[in-house]
């Protein structure tokens, strides 16, 4: 089967002028303003001028990608920009691929270009997801069907040989390995989370915590310096697939085989509403940066349906845990503090 298609959008800023339109659809129109979106397609990737300006209803015309990119033996699975680094003359990029590898490349730069567990020494599964760490340069995560999960710096080499690990910390389904070394190697450190395929992770807007869900069912968030659970919930059954955050903060949703978005509190340590509306898998949850309402998060289902999710008044002393809770509203972003 074919890797699901994924989306990254990277932002370089409005274009120089007004009048400017779009970038060319030509190598050189990678460095112009405005946003860039990638997604992968079987062994492809693909790269777009995204929307200019904030509003612009212009579609992506799919006849003239900026870029493209053909790999052979293995298939893209996920990708990711760096915001924090991302300008006119660089734009730096994470792939990963379903033999386990993965590729950092810089899209202006085109002699920048890494492969890391090249040899599949590091973990021999594909990577599920994986994303830069919130302002930095050079470290990234990695997440794979093992259920590992790797830091790794890209100004690093891996390691000749299977790296060696020693335990950090242990808990409730999850321990953290620190890699001997005695010089700077890939990967840095390791996680085991859960049982199962690791499918997603998303640091926190403030950059301070992890959620990951697994295929074990089970949402796990972890203060990640200091390696240690805060949060966990189970899905109604089956595996999560995807997660997200609120732009404030408080709550984490998910997605997964029960069909279901489900509104994890953070503060709380509770669920607080659980969606109904897919008839398949849900294998994408977003909020809308845009909108200013904190509940109108959009959720994309393997039956291609959008739903935005209309929340209704619990009864009396219910939590919303059960699967048949009732659903419960979420404040407004402006009465958020």
């Amino acid at each position: 089967a074919l890797p699901a298609v994924r989306l990254s959008l990277v932002r370089l800023g409005e274009p120089d002028s007004a009048g400017a339109g779009e970038p060319p659809a030509t190598p050189a129109g990678l460095g112009a303003g405005g946003d860039r979106v990638c997604f992968n397609l079987g062994r492809e990737l693909y790269f777009y001028p995204g929307c200019c300006r904030r509003g612009s209803q212009r579609s992506i015309d799919l006849n003239k990608p900026i870029d493209k990119r053909i790999y052979k033996g293995t298939q893209p699975t996920c990708h990711d920009f760096n915001q924090f680094t991302a300008a006119t003359e660089t734009i730096s990029l994470l792939v990963g691929f379903s033999a386990g590898q993965v590729q950092y490349l810089d899209l202006i730069k085109k002699d920048t270009s890494k492969l890391f567990n090249e040899e599949r020494l590091i973990d021999k599964t594909k990577v599920t997801y994986l994303k830069w760490l919130p302002e930095s340069e050079s470290l990234f995560l990695a997440s794979h069907a093992s259920g590992h999960l790797y830091l790794y710096n890209v100004g690093h080499p891996c390691a000749s040989a299977p790296p060696q690990y020693s335990l950090l910390k242990q808990g409730e389904g999850f321990a953290v390995y620190a890699a001997k070394s005695k010089a700077p190697r890939n990967p840095l450190a390791k996680w085991a989370v859960g049982e199962g395929p690791l499918n997603e992770f998303a640091f926190s807007p403030d950059g301070r915590h992890l959620a990951c869900v697994s295929q074990d069912g089970c949402l796990r968030v972890f203060h990640f310096d200091s390696m240690l659970l805060r949060g966990l919930m189970k899905s109604y059954f089956g595996g999560l697939l995807c997660v997200c955050w609120s732009p404030d903060g408080r709550y984490v949703v998910t997605g997964g085989e029960d069909d279901l978005v489900t509104v994890w509190s953070f503060t709380e340590g509770r669920v607080v509403a659980r969606g109904h509306g897919h008839k398949s898998w849900v294998n994408a949850v977003a909020f809308d940066p845009y909108t200013t309402r904190a509940e109108e998060a959009a959720a994309a289902g393997a039956d291609e349906e959008r739903s935005g999710e209309e929340e209704e008044e619990p009864e009396a002393g219910s939590t919303g845990s059960g699967g048949g809770a009732p659903l419960s509203p979420l404040p407004k972003a402006g009465s958020i503090t």
